[in-house]
């Protein structure tokens, strides 16, 4: 006899139940289960499940928990188990209209889908139950009888924990007995042991409200062990002896690993010869303007390509990638030059996927695919992100609505959030609150280390026992599933429909969403492609059509030279604001280092600035320009690290290094560095044994062969993708050509994309400043939604104007192009009035948006309820409105000042720093911009945001934001001097300070030592 617990919740049915299905498997081991299930209000996290209980030798029970939809309202809840693979497919399909269209949920409908499904009847959760508590036997034998036509397998569940289901327990059993309904024990659990209790009811007060009252059935819903289950149900021991009866039926063997690769849709005609025939003609087409280059390397590496996917089942693949990269191109989306591995694919290249010549750049194939790992290819692409729906709307329009899919994925609980809801769930005393959260540090990390390495933390959750309860809590929700949402790249595209596979819910733009996460779906063997939104696309391709409608030209990113001396110059002196992967100072600082003269130096300086090769990048300068002798462990490594002055850069490298010393394959070495990279130290001495043996054999002394491993091994986390680095610095490169040649289409195109960004805008306006050009502000007659260029001056936004949302914005354009220009002041209020309102108007006027009029902000603001009220009666008794002549004096420079940067988010025309031009001379201070390293000066600055934290010795420190209107730069207040300082400073105001220009991790960062305060 096997107690089987059937009805148990996990963390997926969201914040009612603390389980997590890796704690059911260790308890289900620890009690020796032979089986154990899971029936949660969706299927999300039933792959997981079952993939845990077949490792762990434990036969897994799939269940689903329903609500049936029906005329009468009383609750009709059924669980339903599946039998083989048949009803677990149904039950993935039946999750779906749960979560679509729970109202089709009808027994009619489930009639259609009941193949392969056992059904338990969870007593007082169906109104059958309580039919039977009110002796209405017809009733229950009626709606019974529905059950039964529906669900031939099915079970009476009962159980024993309240007061009232035991009162009613032996009614309910010898009436079930007497109609011959076979019973079972159904205990059910939302969490494991009775300690877990607390921790189940704060998520629902999470969920609810700290006011939830549990039930007494709560109460009482830990994981019931064998013996536990036999003592309760003593009297009944046939209701789990039936368990096995459910247990035998219950036989599902999910199909994992193998990969369902969808069939690129090719009527009569062979995929893999078509996939040839793209790829030759394609290769000719790229090669026709390189002149220099040995044609036969490449038509023998695309063979070899060809012959590797061929063998592995990947040509569908291909095939499917390359038609929708051809649908974006071909109707203006713009989609960038390759990411992460794939640009090491001559086919790729050659079928436009990636516009990477992987040959040129000695790229490696083996890095993308690995003829010798079986897996799924890779290859993710970015497109404009305001186009990307575009292509994911296409899919689904060429596939099918049940074939495409968005990935769902689970938000969990990290450290700060599971305190804050656990002290709103428990209404925790917001001072304990603060106080815990005072000592938390800036970056996230787990309670646990969090606590360790805070000895105030422990001291408040050791003296205060709020702060114990709170913290303690909040350690055992920490990573529990907290909410649903989308993955922010994922498709799949299945070769049936998706329901085969997995259960869905409502996604984005009409496409579904699956209910299990990506690392599910890959395990099952379906196809993922990243598809990703990337903004600086957006910019390239804005700045483009900018260019093309200015000087009437056809300009695409395959006329940008990569020889260019002026861009190269741009880079290298750092001024790369805007820029992909260059704009950050530790950047800039990396590229004047370098002295950045081409290309490869920029995919250099993409490789090196990480945590980890930052520690080489001045070793790796010196080298470079002669400073320090180049030196190889051994002369064979010269022809492999030549190029980056005998430091390992690339992962590729260390792949050449195996193939040269231990004479592995690329495929062979691909899987080393994979290995090595894990740090397992089974693994690593495993790996050094072969490959010191077969440097041996190659003829290399044995010492030779550990140096080189162990070299290897310390560079493996260092080295970093090549394929990605070029593809990446290609695009960063094409955004600096545009920016060196083109740079007030470039500049509007950013300042579009950084709208909403107060600072941002700043920073790219005073940089505009400094080649001037000039950034003006709103006008209503030049002004757009978005920022444009009228006679070689770029106008401000409107959509960027305190509450002038699309709405308005669209509706001053809109009347200004049917009805032609504003021609004054109170043309212009009597032509909006109708979708503006008074302070939209004044916010209008405050911005600049209406200074062309020649009138003062004053006069406007002050004059614009008679002049409203002048317009209504003209309207009304017809006439011609007179001007108001009366005129006001201007607000002061102050006033005008502080309401544009209110307007506007900062100073766009009434700079505030002007106002401090007298103390900034006087105390000879100097622009953010100008700060040099080892530099002591004084800056004139706003702060943006001030950070306090506390040291390990528990003394309190800072980092504060300063910006102005040239740079920004992070800064430091060391505990020496917080209590001189940061009492007197605040956010969004303007300071003189005192201090040291120094650098920490590549990027430069002020040493405060002073500051003065202004008038």
């Amino acid at each position: 006899m096997n107690w089987l617990n059937l009805y148990v919740q996990t963390e997926y049915s969201l914040l009612k139940s603390s389980i997590r299905i890796s704690e059911l498997k260790e308890f289900a081991k620890a009690n020796n289960f032979r089986a154990m299930a899971i029936c949660d209000e969706n299927m999300a996290g039933v792959f997981k499940f079952y993939l845990s209980a077949i490792k762990a030798n434990i036969k897994p029970i799939i269940g689903l928990k329903v609500n049936i939809h029906t005329f009468r309202d009383v609750p009709n809840t059924i669980l339903l188990f599946c039998k083989d693979n048949i009803g677990y497919q149904n039950l993935l399909y039946i999750s779906s209209i749960q979560e679509i269209e729970p109202s089709k949920l009808t027994l009619d409908f489930l009639l259609q889908y009941n193949q392969g499904l056992i059904g338990v009847i969870p007593s007082d959760e169906n109104e059958l139950y309580h039919l039977l508590i009110n002796n209405d036997l017809a009733a229950f034998k009626l709606v019974f009888s529905e059950y039964k036509t529906v669900f031939p397998s099915i079970f009476f569940g009962l159980d024993l924990q309240t007061e009232q289901a035991h009162r009613n327990f032996s009614l309910v059993y010898k009436t079930l007995q007497s109609l011959n309904i076979p019973c079972v024990a159904l205990h059910k659990t939302n969490y494991l042991v009775e300690d877990d209790f607390e921790v189940y009811l704060t998520l629902r007060q999470i969920s609810e409200g700290p006011k939830y009252q549990f039930s007494l059935k709560e109460a009482n819903s830990s994981y019931l062990t064998s013996e536990e289950a036999i003592s309760l149900y003593k009297q009944y021991p046939e209701l789990i002896s039936n368990l096995d009866e459910i247990i035998m039926l219950c036989n599902i063997r999910l199909d994992i690993g193998t990969f369902k690769m969808p069939q690129y849709d090719l009527p009569g005609k062979d995929s893999f010869t078509y996939l040839s025939q793209l790829c030759k003609v394609g290769l000719n087409k790229r090669l026709q303007n390189k002149s220099t280059i040995d044609v036969n390397v490449y038509r023998k590496r695309l063979l070899y390509e060809l012959d590797i996917i061929k063998k592995m089942g990947f040509t569908d693949y291909f095939l499917i990638v390359y038609d929708f990269v051809k649908y974006a191109k071909k109707n203006g989306i713009m989609v960038g030059a390759g990411r992460g591995s794939a640009p090491g694919s001559l086919i790729s290249y050659s079928l436009g996927i990636t516009e990477v010549d992987p040959i040129e750049h000695d790229l490696l194939f083996e890095r993308f695919l690995n003829p010798e790992r079986i897996s799924m290819p890779d290859i993710d692409i970015d497109f404009a992100d305001n186009k990307r729906d575009l292509v994911i709307r296409y899919l689904g329009e060429k596939y099918g609505k049940d074939h495409v899919a968005h990935i769902s994925t689970f938000g969990r609980y990290a450290a700060r959030m599971s305190i804050r809801d656990v002290a709103r769930a428990k209404e925790i005393s917001p001072t304990v609150l603060n106080e815990v959260l005072k000592y938390f540090p800036a970056l996230e990390n787990s309670l646990d280390k969090i606590y360790e390495s805070s000895p105030m933390i422990q001291k408040i959750v050791q003296e205060n026992d709020e702060a114990r309860i709170l913290f303690n809590l909040a350690r055992r929700i920490e990573g529990q599933a907290k909410h649903i949402s989308t993955h922010a790249a994922g498709i799949i595209i299945t070769d049936k429909p998706l329901t085969y596979y997995t259960a869905l819910r409502e996604g984005m733009n009409g496409i579904y969403q699956t209910q299990f996460e990506a690392e599910d779906l890959e395990a099952i063997g379906l196809v993922k492609i990243d598809l990703l939104a990337l903004r600086n696309l957006t910019i390239i391709d804005d700045t483009l059509n900018k260019i093309n409608q200015q000087y009437r030209t056809n300009l695409t990113l395959n006329d940008i030279p990569f020889n260019d001396k002026k861009t190269f110059q741009l880079i290298s002196e750092g001024n790369t604001t805007g820029v992909f992967q260059l704009e950050s100072s530790g950047m800039r600082n990396v590229l004047r280092k370098l002295r950045v003269s081409q290309f490869i130096d920029i995919v250099h300086a993409n490789a090196l600035y990480r945590p980890g090769p930052r520690e080489m990048i001045d070793t790796f300068v010196r080298r470079k320009f002669g400073q320090e002798k180049v030196e190889y462990l051994h002369q064979d490594l010269e022809p492999i690290l030549k190029s980056t002055y005998g430091i390992i850069v690339f992962q590729e490298q260390i792949m050449l290094i195996a193939q040269k010393f231990a004479g592995y394959s690329l495929g062979m070495a691909d899987i080393l560095r994979r290995a090595i990279s894990k740090k397992d130290a089974q693994v690593l001495q495993q790996e050094r044994d072969r490959f010191v043996k077969s440097a041996k054999q190659r003829g290399y002394d044995e010492q030779i062969g550990h140096t080189i491993y162990d070299y290897i091994v310390k560079f493996a986390d260092y080295g970093f993708n090549k394929n990605h680095a070029v593809a990446y610095s290609m695009i960063s490169y094409q955004m600096a050509y545009l920016k060196t040649h083109y740079f007030m289409q470039f500049m509007t195109s950013l300042l579009d994309q950084s709208l909403g960004s107060h600072h941002t805008l700043s920073l790219i306006i005073n940089e505009c400043r400094k080649e001037n050009v000039y950034v003006l502000n709103p006008s209503v007659n030049n002004s757009d939604l978005r920022f444009v260029i009228v006679n070689n001056k770029i106008y401000y936004s409107l959509l960027g104007i305190l509450g002038i949302g699309y709405q308005i914005a669209s509706a001053i354009v809109n009347e200004r192009k049917e009805n032609g220009l504003y021609r004054d002041y109170v043309d212009f209020i009597a032509r909006t009035k109708d979708f503006l309102n008074q302070r939209l108007f004044e916010n209008l006027v405050f911005s600049g948006a209406l200074d062309e009029f020649g009138l003062t902000k004053k006069q406007m603001i002050e004059d614009y309820e008679n002049t409203l009220h002048r317009v209504n009666y003209i309207e009304l008794f017809s006439g011609q409105l007179i001007p108001n002549t009366k005129r006001y004096e201007e607000y002061s420079f102050a006033i005008v000042s502080e309401k544009e940067r209110e307007v506007l988010g900062f100073n766009l025309k009434y700079n505030i720093f002007r106002l401090y031009d007298h103390e900034k001379q006087k105390m000879k201070a100097i622009n953010i911009s100008e700060l040099k390293v080892g530099q002591y000066a004084k800056i004139l600055a706003a702060v943006n945001k001030i950070t306090k934290i506390k040291t390990k010795n528990n003394d309190e420190m800072a980092f504060i934001d300063l910006y102005d209107e040239t740079d920004q730069i992070s800064a430091v207040c060391f505990p020496s001097k917080y209590l001189e300082i940061i009492p007197k400073i605040s956010e969004e105001s303007i300071y003189i300070f005192d201090g040291k220009c120094d650098t920490r991790e590549g990027k430069k960062q002020y040493i405060l030592e002073n500051v003065y305060m202004l008038k």
